[in-house]
Order: structure tokens, then C-alpha cells, then sequence
């Protein structure tokens, strides 16, 4: 028997990630090991089971590629298509990309960090979309998730859709409101062969029409939920907590759960945007993670309806897997060679007016995102070369612990690992400290959380 590789898997590498196979329109990337990779690049996928070119490390890696649905085992030997020949990225790998492809929306949000309502934030041209499109695919990028404003306001969403899926890139969530969600975009989708995640927030069972700003939003996003899940379309959901919806958090979950949500995510309501003019409805960071103390039980109680993360206080899954997001290592873990932020390492964020950043909170600081290239002037593959984005995605945790000195001898050093940068809230210094993953810690609520749960969790993929 031979092993073949899949029509849907590629050879694909990039600057000092030479040896990928990608899953066309999956978004998974494995990387080989580099001798391993010149046997079968050299032989062109025409090596048999138990070859004596491979040692026992290596044909166990074949038969993994197999498990994973990279290759089968074939009676004879097939050789690759034009597409599935290598092909070299002369950039540095990054897998994913969440793209706000407008700055418009057909809501009226009170707390729009972009302050979408007033359409300020404007939105890229039809051919800009099509030439970021054509960046992505010439530097690698294996998925998107699309996001606003709302994106489905675009009345070119479906050639941009079109296009991702000509260049191989898997749309793998779109951000909305739900009120444009319906059979036809539902549909389009599925005979593209895409089926991202429809991730729709939802503020709560008689709160969502308020903060939304438009009668009837909360009746529609339900129906939205409704609709995916009838056409087999995963769903995810986020909660903006503030003094008006604290009272209705138990009762949505609840509701979502019903509706085949997967996972809500809850954050508290950020003093950006439009936000500034309801800063009273703001719970103080303490008074948050009080309440999320206080429901964690209540979540247990109603039979865990989803997967739930309540802001990086606790993060639990259906499987019984719960971890708390704030901390990053246990103590015994030395963490300092790791980079200061490991999500922005495998995706970046692009704003609605072009700028590659590393996070939202990063692309919504006032002149934050200035310290960053924008698309309209650097192309992807510079940027993911020789860009201020690059040296920063890359900077490691040394550097932060030697910029703060108390930081470094802290108890919490490796838990904590200089916190979140979209925390950090300082357009000047990205390399600030940050306060509320410092106050998590140090304030007690680590240890109020573990007390609990009634766990020692010494990192973050320990089981309850």
C-alpha cells in the first residue's frame, strides 16, 4: 500500500515554517519534520508502507497523516496535481485573519467601539477587497473570519465570499447582528462549500432591543439562531454585561442552549466609542468579577447549556474542561522565551480602515493602531516580514519582565505573563502594564475562583 496524499491537502511553506500540508478550505496546517518532508517532497508522494527510506519515528508520522485525513493508503501510488505541488511563501506564517470589511452597520449600538451608527468608519472599496483577497492568498492565509460594522450590509459580500473561496481560504466565522441572517446567505454558503460559525451577539432575554438600538433585534437574532441551526450551522454568542442586563445572564443562557448555541462568551461593557455616553451602565472590574463568582454555580445548576467563557475569569466546556483564561502558565513553567502574546502569533486583526494589528482592542485604541502598517500602504507579505507588527507578534516575555522589574519578581510572574496588551489601554506604550490582569491576581480573585471550583489548576488545559 501507498501512501497518497488527499486531493484537498497541499504542500505549502514559509519563511522558517518550510514544511506544511494544509487541508484545502479547513484551515489546518501541520508541520513535518524537515527530513521526513524531504523524503516525500523528493519522491513525490510515491513511498510505500514501511519503505526503508522511512525510520519507525517518520512511518509513525505517516500513519498519523493518514488518522488526521491528510493521506490514505492507496493500492498504487498517485501522483500530485498542479495544486498540490509545494509552494513557498517568501513571508513568515500567520494562519488566520479576522477582517472587519466595513465599518457600517444596520444597528444603532450604544456602546460601538467604532462608532459604526454614524458611519465614520467607512469601508473598503469593492477592488480593495478583491486586491486584500489576492494579498491573503499570495502570503498564505488559510482562513478568515469576517466581522464590521456588519458585514452582511455589503452588498458585494457574496463575490467577497466567492473569492476567499477561489483562493482556498475557509471563512471560518462571521461576526454579526443577525438581522440580515436568512435562507438565501445560509444557502449561498453551504454551495460554496463554506460553513463558518454565525457568531451573533445577544444582550439578554428583554435587554438586547436597548443596547442594539433597534425594535425588534432581539426577535430576529433568535431567529437567526434558529435558522442555523436548522441548516447545520454552528453558532456562537456574545454578551455585553452592564447594569441593565446583569438580572437576564442565567435566563439567556439558558435560552441560547436551547437553540443549539455552542458557546457564549461574556465581557463587560469597555469605555470606548459610543460607550462614553452610557459610562454609568460600566460595572467596575471588581463588582464583574463578583458577579461572575456568584453565577458560575448557577451555571452548574442548569446542566453547564453551553460552553461558556466569562471574560478571562473562567472559561468551562461541555466536556467537562474548565481553565481560567488570565492565567497562561503554572509557576513551575518558566515563560519567558514565549511571546508576549501567543493568539497574536497565529491570527491578526485587520481594521475596517486597513490597519494590521494584533487584537480588536489593539485596532480600537485612539492612535493605538498607528504603531502598526496599513494594507493601503504595506502589503501582507511585507508586513509579515520586515513591519513594526512583525517585531511586536514576536516580541518575548524577557523583554516585558525586564521593562518591569516588579512584574518579574511578582508571585504571579508565569500565571500572569504580562497580561493582555488589549488590556493595557495605553496608545503610547503597547508594553504597559496591564492593570485588571494584575488585579485578577493580585487582588485575590485567582484564589477566590480556584477556591470555587474547588480545584488546583496548575495550566490551563487541567480537567475538573
Amino acid at each position: 500500500m501507498y501512501y497518497c496524499l488527499r486531493e484537498d491537502s497541499l504542500l505549502r511553506g514559509w519563511e522558517k515554517l518550510p514544511t506544511g500540508i494544509v487541508r484545502k478550505l479547513a484551515g489546518t496546517v501541520l508541520f513535518l519534520p524537515p527530513d521526513l518532508y524531504a523524503k516525500i517532497r523528493d519522491f513525490g508522494w510515491m513511498l510505500f508502507e514501511g519503505s526503508p527510506f522511512f525510520n519507525d519515528g517518520e512511518e509513525q508520522i505517516m500513519k498519523q497523516l493518514v488518522e488526521a485525513g491528510f493521506a490514505d493508503l492507496c493500492e498504487a501510488p498517485r501522483g500530485l496535481t498542479e495544486e498540490q505541488k509545494y509552494r513557498f511563501f517568501p513571508n513568515r506564517f500567520i494562519r488566520a485573519v479576522h477582517w472587519a470589511i466595513t465599518g457600517k452597520c444596520n444597528c444603532r449600538c450604544r456602546h460601538c467601539y467604532m462608532s459604526a451608527p454614524t458611519g465614520n468608519a467607512g469601508e473598503y472599496t469593492h477592488e480593495e477587497c478583491m486586491q486584500i483577497i489576492e494579498q491573503m492568498e499570495a502570503a498564505g492565509i488559510q482562513e478568515v473570519s469576517l466581522t464590521g460594522g456588519e458585514p452582511l450590509i455589503r452588498k458585494d459580500f457574496s463575490e467577497i465570499a466567492e473569492r476567499l473561496t477561489s483562493a482556498g481560504i475557509r471563512i471560518n466565522t462571521i461576526m454579526s447582528n443577525g438581522l440580515l441572517v436568512d435562507e438565501t446567505i445560509l444557502s449561498f454558503l453551504s454551495g460554496l462549500g463554506q460553513k463558518p460559525e454565525f457568531n451573533m451577539s445577544f444582550d439578554g432575554i428583554g435587554c438586547h432591543d436597548w443596547l442594539r438600538g433597534v425594535d425588534g433585534a432581539e426577535r430576529k437574532v433568535l431567529h437567526a439562531f434558529e435558522l442555523c441551526a436548522k441548516h447545520g450551522f454552528p453558532t456562537g454568542s456574545e454578551y455585553c454585561l452592564h447594569r441593565g442586563n446583569t438580572g437576564a445572564l442565567r435566563e439567556s443562557v439558558k435560552l441560547l442552549g436551547s437553540l443549539g448555541v455552542e458557546s457564549l462568551k461574556v465581557a463587560g461593557l469597555s469605555l470606548q466609542g459610543e460607550a462614553r455616553t452610557i459610562s454609568s451602565y460600566i460595572l467596575p472590574k471588581e463588582e464583574e468579577f463578583q458577579f461572575y463568582l456568584d453565577y458560575i454555580p448557577q451555571y452548574y445548576e442548569d446542566g453547564e447549556p453551553l460552553d461558556l467563557m466569562l471574560s478571562g475569569m473562567f472559561w468551562a466546556a461541555r466536556n467537562k474542561k474548565v481553565r481560567i483564561p488570565f492565567e497562561k502558565f503554572s509557576e513551575e513553567r518558566d515563560c519567558g522565551n514565549y511571546c508576549l502574546c501567543g493568539h497574536a502569533r497565529n491570527k491578526m486583526y485587520l481594521t475596517q480602515d486597513g490597519y494590521i494589528v494584533p487584537c480588536i482592542p489593539l485596532g480600537s485604541i485612539e492612535n493605538g493602531r498607528d504603531h502598526f502598517p496599513n494594507i493601503r500602504k504595506v502589503p501582507f507579505s511585507q508586513a509579515l516580514n520586515d513591519s513594526f507588527y512583525m517585531s511586536f507578534i514576536d516580541t518575548r516575555l524577557d523583554a516585558y519582565f525586564k521593562k518591569h522589574p516588579t512584574c518579574n519578581s511578582c508571585e504571579y510572574r508565569n500565571r500572569c505573563a504580562g497580561g493582555c496588551r488589549g488590556n493595557c489601554g495605553n496608545a503610547v506604550d503597547l508594553m504597559a502594564k496591564d492593570e485588571i490582569t494584575c488585579a485578577f491576581f493580585r487582588g485575590g480573585w485567582y484564589d477566590k475562583t480556584i477556591k470555587l471550583l474547588g480545584i488546583i489548576i496548575n495550566n490551563p488545559g487541567n480537567e475538573r
